[in-house]
């Protein structure tokens, strides 16, 4: 086997630094999701029946919520709002809100009650106290020939720098279209 390696070197050399390259490129793409992670929870909000998403919920779920000193309130909505701008008000559109609670290390969710929303002690801002915040990424499909793909995938993440990782949250974009998610804040210590 020595003497392979000795009189084939450069064959070898040739077939492995292909190898090495994509080995190097994957390990520093995904290398840094890995360790991605926050030690705090968030709250969201998302327009949910069960039976239909909504197109562009999220203006009237950031009209309808806001942190103030701390805790999550339910603000009253302009009854002429027209948030998807379809011609309907939004309050003869009967959204259906709900609140969530996303633990992160566990990577699950739970809806939570209004009484327990006010328990909460939020920070509004969209970035966590640690640097990670929540985003939604879109990657659509392409050509490349002579390969084709036509796939796309959509989801939300916690993402800090160039490092992402996905979260598994409820309902948030059942229909397919962005719209049906409100961050609303990062849970606090000592709730």
């Amino acid at each position: 086997m020595k003497d392979f390696f000795r009189k084939n070197w450069v064959l070898v050399l040739a077939f492995s630094l292909p190898v090495l390259l994509i080995a190097g490129v994957a390990l520093s793409a995904y290398l840094p999701s890995l360790g991605l992670s926050t030690k705090f929870d968030f709250v969201y909000a998302a327009c949910v029946d069960g039976s239909r998403g909504y197109y562009q919920c999220d203006a009237w779920l950031q009209k309808r919520y806001a942190v103030v000193d701390g805790k999550l309130t339910l603000k009253e909505v302009d009854p002429v709002l027209d948030s998807d701008k379809n011609g309907v008000p939004d309050v003869k559109e009967n959204y259906a809100a709900r609140v969530f609670y996303h633990d992160t290390l566990a990577d699950v969710t739970r809806e939570i009650a209004l009484e327990d929303e006010q328990k909460l002690q939020l920070n509004g801002l969209v970035t966590s106290p640690d640097g990670v915040s929540v985003t939604y990424e879109y990657r659509g499909g392409g050509d490349i020939f002579p390969f084709s793909y036509r796939g796309s995938t959509h989801g939300y993440y916690l993402t800090k720098g160039k490092a992402h990782r996905g979260l598994n949250v409820i309902n948030a974009d059942q229909s397919y279209y962005y719209g049906n998610f409100q961050f609303l804040g990062w849970v606090l210590p000592g709730r």
